[in-house]
């Protein structure tokens, strides 16, 4: 049986950001745009498996230097999802353009 609540809580973080994501893979990057990668993000997370969704999802933001609020509820909730499939906190934040609100 597929566990529904590191599902759950990995769609909720990708919706978190679902505008600033999209706008940056559809225009901030040298390359074409890149159409739908939310929506795709999310069926690999609710249909293949949470843990490589929230991996793809990490570099996405990374890739495309999404702002991500430093706060405890963004920031946080990203440190939590990744401790939870094991990434080591460092592996989190390498690379996530964190930013003070």
């Amino acid at each position: 049986m597929l566990d529904a609540e590191p599902r759950r809580d990995v769609v909720q973080v990708i919706g978190s950001v679902t505008e600033t994501l999209s706008r940056a893979a559809e225009t901030l990057h040298s390359g074409p745009p890149v159409t739908g990668l939310v929506p795709a993000l999310e069926r690999v997370v609710t249909e293949c498996c949470a843990d490589l969704g929230f991996r793809f999802f990490l570099r996405a933001l990374k890739t495309y230097l999404v702002p991500v609020p430093a706060d405890r509820e963004t920031y946080g909730t990203l440190v939590a999802l990744g401790e939870r499939f094991g990434y080591p906190r460092r592996g989190v934040r390498e690379g996530l353009n964190d930013r003070a609100d």
